[in-house]
């Protein structure tokens, strides 16, 4: 398939999906949405398709960013070389390389696995967040703005973030040792993901209240907008994140839509914020796992708002926005909120596949 034809068939068709499950929750009775709930096969089998699809996608920097420079890096390693465990350096995805080249697996092979650990990942999370209904939190996962992005482009970043995400349902469940093992995989592929898992934890065991977070988060906006390329030669001083360096240079200015105060970003990060303080605030329900993922995906973001005004902040945006479709699902599938939830769900599910599907015309058409 030609590689041109990959994002509009993948953005279509899940918009397509979303539409068709949210009107089927408006117009459906109770015993037919029944059916569609604890049934984890419809969203497996879709997720199947995606991975060996996109797994064999086309070679293509234009099409699919990094993929070219990936799969240029898997083409030139070296089968002779040794994988070893060193924090300061992202281990676990060399060896992960370095793996499937000594057991002469094609570039493609290659892609392949690495997508069914970014999307089975995410798989297992939502069935772990959403056990009643898998499918409608795999379809705000597959609308979401960096989905298929971070799929085909950021493919360490993505990988990472989502086995994060899982590792978070295992520590909000209390078991720590699943939930310690899968960090240390996440952050030895990429090791930014030391600031979810500090939020991760922020959020469990430190701030304890939304509200808080939430304050911080305005903090930031504030610093930002005072003190904004400070505050990226400041945590680019820290070593959070190598890249940091040049991603604040005059070389990637125009690689990222635009660069400067992103008004609109911080618009669109906002609304699981929004939703967040509705639920736990506004309405005062009770949910310490929900309440703890509003105030993990808080601090990310307001990190990323420090370094808003970066060339490609959008990687450091996806450090919360990976987070996104479930702090929006979690609350509309498990918390009683409305009378008649079940259509304001399919509402708000076709209000998000369309937010989304705007919001990836204009960004990254």
């Amino acid at each position: 398939m030609e590689a041109s034809l990959y994002f509009p068939i993948f953005l279509y068709s899940t918009t397509i999906l979303a539409f068709a499950y949210g009107l089927w929750y408006i117009s459906s009775d109770g015993f037919k949405l029944q059916l569609s709930k604890q049934n984890i096969l419809l969203p497996a089998i879709i997720c199947i398709i995606l991975i060996f699809w996109l797994g064999n996608r086309p070679i293509s920097g234009h099409y699919f960013g990094d993929t070219s420079n990936y799969a240029l890096s898997y083409a030139q390693l070296d089968k002779g070389g040794e994988a070893y465990f060193d924090l300061k350096t992202e281990w676990i995805w060399y060896w992960l390389m370095l793996t499937c080249k000594k057991t002469n697996l094609n570039v493609h092979g290659f892609f392949t696995l690495v997508e069914a650990g970014y999307i089975l990942s995410v798989l297992w999370a939502v069935k772990r967040f959403m056990p009643t209904n898998p499918m409608m939190g795999m379809l705000f996962v597959f609308t979401s703005l960096m989905f298929f992005t971070f799929g085909t482009n950021g493919l360490r970043n993505g990988l990472a973030c989502h086995i994060i995400l899982l590792a978070m349902s295992f520590f909000f469940d209390d078991k720590y040792l699943i939930g310690a093992v899968l960090c240390l995989i996440a952050f030895g592929i990429h090791r930014s993901t030391i600031l979810p898992i500090a939020g991760m934890f922020a959020g469990r065991y430190l701030f304890l209240n939304l509200k808080w977070a939430i304050y911080l988060w305005f903090i930031a906006i504030c610093l930002s907008l005072a003190f904004g390329e400070d505050t990226i030669r400041f945590f680019s001083s820290l070593g959070f994140d190598d890249r940091m360096k040049s991603y604040n240079t005059s070389e990637f200015n125009s690689e990222f839509s635009k660069t400067g105060f992103r008004w609109d970003f911080l618009l669109y990060s906002a609304m699981p914020i929004l939703m967040g303080w509705y639920v736990c605030i506004k309405k005062k329900v009770k949910d310490n796992w929900y309440e703890a993922m509003c105030i993990t995906y808080v601090l990310c973001n307001a990190f990323w708002v420090l370094v808003i005004t970066a060339a490609f902040s959008n990687r450091f945006a996806y450090l919360s926005w990976f987070m996104y479709p479930i702090v929006i699902a979690y609350p509309l599938i498990n918390l009683p909120l409305w009378k008649n939830q079940d259509k304001i769900i399919g509402i708000i599910l076709i209000i998000y596949a369309s937010f989304n599907l705007y919001m990836n015309g204009i960004y990254w058409s």
